[in-house]
C-alpha cells in the first residue's frame, strides 16, 4: 500500500471507531538518511529527552510527528528492547531486578530470557511516530488507544480474517515495549494495559486499552469493521438494551399478585424464565 492508502485507512478506522485520538504509525529506522521530513526531533530541536509513551502522547493528543533516537530516549526500556544500547553481565544482575517480582533470581531470569527484545539483523538506531491520518511514510506496526467496546470490534474484525484468537499475554509494566516489540517480531495483533508511567506521565486514561497491529494489517481491520457494520453488528450499530417487564424472581410475583398488582414472567434458574403457572398465583 502507499503512503495515501495508509492516511486513508487511517481515517477509515477513526470515523468507523469514532475514535478519540487517531493511532500511531510507527516505523523502525537504520539510518539517519531514513528520518522522514518534518518529524520533530526532541534532543536536537529542543533540547528535551522523552519516555516513550510521552511520545506517544504527544503524537496522539497534539497529532505531532516524532523521531526518537538514542539520545531522545528518558526511560531504559525502550532503549533495551529495540537494542538501542547494549547489556553487560552487571546490567543483567541490576535491571534484572526490577520487574515487580518477589523471587530476585525469577526476575533476572525473566530480563535474560523472557522481556521482549527486537529479533533484527541489524539493529535500529530509533524509530519515527506519527498519526496515521497524516503520518508520511509506510509504518512497521500501528497502535490504536481506544476504550474496551471499541478494542472488542477490532478483536472481531481481526478473528474475522484470520479464524483465530488472538493470544494475549499481558504485563502490568513497560507498556510501550509490549505493545510493539512482540507485533514488530511477527506477531500480527497484539492486546495491551497502559503501565503506571502511560498513566502518570502519558496522560492515558483509566478505561484506555492498546491494540498494536501490523502495519498491513490496517486493510484488514478496517475492511472487517465495514462488514460487521453492514451486519449491523459494528461499533456504532451496536447498542444496550433495557426490556421492560422483564423475567423476575418468583416471589417477585407472588407478592405482587398478594398486592394486587400484575404478574410476569418468572425467571427460574434451572429453567429459564418462563410464565407463572396458574396454581403458583
Amino acid at each position: 500500500m502507499t503512503v495515501e492508502e495508509y492516511n486513508s485507512l487511517g481515517k477509515e478506522i477513526e470515523s468507523l471507531l469514532i475514535l478519540r485520538y487517531s493511532p500511531i504509525a510507527l516505523k523502525l529506522l537504520y539510518s539517519e538518511d531514513e528520518i522522514p521530513e518534518g518529524t520533530l526531533r526532541p534532543c536536537k530541536d529542543r533540547g528535551d529527552r522523552l519516555a516513550m509513551c510521552q511520545a506517544y502522547a504527544m503524537v496522539r493528543r497534539n497529532r505531532k510527528a516524532i523521531t526518537m533516537l538514542k539520545e531522545d530516549h528518558w526511560c531504559v526500556w525502550p532503549l533495551v528492547s529495540y537494542g538501542m544500547v547494549d547489556l553487560d553481565e552487571d546490567d543483567y544482575e541490576y535491571m534484572g531486578t526490577k520487574f515487580f517480582m518477589k523471587d530476585a533470581e525469577r526476575s533476572k531470569k525473566y530480563l535474560r530470557e523472557e522481556y521482549p527484545m527486537l529479533k533484527a539483523e541489524k539493529k535500529p538506531i530509533g524509530f519515527t511516530i506519527a498519526p496515521l491520518r497524516s503520518c508520511n511514510f509506510v509504518p512497521d506496526i500501528i497502535t490504536v488507544y481506544c476504550r474496551p467496546a471499541q478494542i472488542r470490534s477490532i478483536l472481531m474484525a481481526a478473528k474475522f480474517h484470520s479464524g483465530e484468537m488472538i493470544p494475549v499475554t499481558l504485563d502490568p509494566v513497560d507498556s510501550c515495549v509490549h505493545s510493539s516489540i512482540p507485533v514488530l517480531n511477527g506477531k500480527d495483533y497484539n492486546v495491551t494495559f497502559p503501565d503506571p508511567g502511560e498513566y502518570e506521565r502519558g496522560m492515558t486514561d483509566e478505561d484506555e486499552v492498546m491494540f498494536t497491529m501490523k502495519g498491513e494489517k490496517i486493510a484488514d481491520i478496517v475492511s472487517g469493521l465495514k462488514i460487521l457494520s453492514s451486519a449491523n453488528f459494528g461499533y456504532q450499530e451496536l447498542s444496550m438494551d433495557m426490556p421492560m417487564n422483564f423475567p423476575r424472581p418468583e416471589f417477585y410475583n407472588n407478592m405482587f399478585a398478594k398486592w394486587g398488582l400484575d404478574t410476569g414472567t418468572v425467571w427460574r434458574k434451572d429453567e429459564g424464565a418462563k410464565p407463572m403457572r396458574e396454581e403458583e398465583k
